[in-house]
């Protein structure tokens, strides 16, 4: 779907999205809503609905804006005291630039100088604490009695040496019997 012109201006402004006009095109329901209802002449009743309005967030374009500042002009009128309106709340901002970027380093760096030592020292902890698990790993992987590391290489090899002491019996065994069996047939 295709913006048109129309679609963007509401109100003598133009907007950059169709869902920005929208809600201008509500808030000037709004507005018209609340002309029709309130009195002036009542400006304790146009400061309540006026802090109402700012504490809820009701009126973010300019319209709205707009006309908070006409109720804040009509509260004055009235004899509100200026110290008793709030200002009209801007939710946005209107620059790219909020500091230069000299100004932003400067405050990251600055921000918190009292965990610099502490991060420091905390490095260097852990770069002990690492090389002594490596330490470890390779002690253990060096060792001669089993542990996690080498434990199945260590039961391979006993049983690899008891394979080896049992057919060294074995065959001692067998020659033990073949002397007996060789004295048996020579003594008959």
């Amino acid at each position: 779907m295709e913006k048109r012109e129309d679609d963007l201006v509401v109100g003598g402004y133009r907007f950059a999205t169709v869902a920005d006009a929208e809600t201008a095109r509500m808030e000037e329901k709004k507005v018209e809503n609340l002309e029709q209802k309130l009195d002036y002449r009542r400006p304790q009743n146009v400061l309540l609905v006026y802090n109402r309005a700012v504490e809820n967030r009701v009126f973010l374009t300019p319209i709205g804006l707009s006309y908070l500042q006409k109720m804040q002009r009509e509260m004055t009128k009235w004899g509100v005291p200026a110290d008793k309106i709030q200002p009209v709340p801007l939710y946005g901002t209107f620059s790219n630039k909020t500091a230069n970027s000299r100004t932003i380093r400067a405050s990251v760096a600055n921000r918190h100088p009292e965990y610099q030592g502490r991060f420091v020292t905390s490095l260097l902890i852990n770069l002990i604490l690492v090389f002594l698990v490596a330490g470890m790993v390779v002690i253990a992987w060096n060792s001669d009695t089993p542990n996690i590391v080498n434990y199945r290489q260590a039961v391979v090899n006993e049983y690899s040496e008891w394979e080896q002491e049992l057919t060294e019996r074995e065959r001692e065994l067998r020659n033990a019997e073949r002397q007996l069996e060789a004295d048996r047939l020579g003594t008959q």
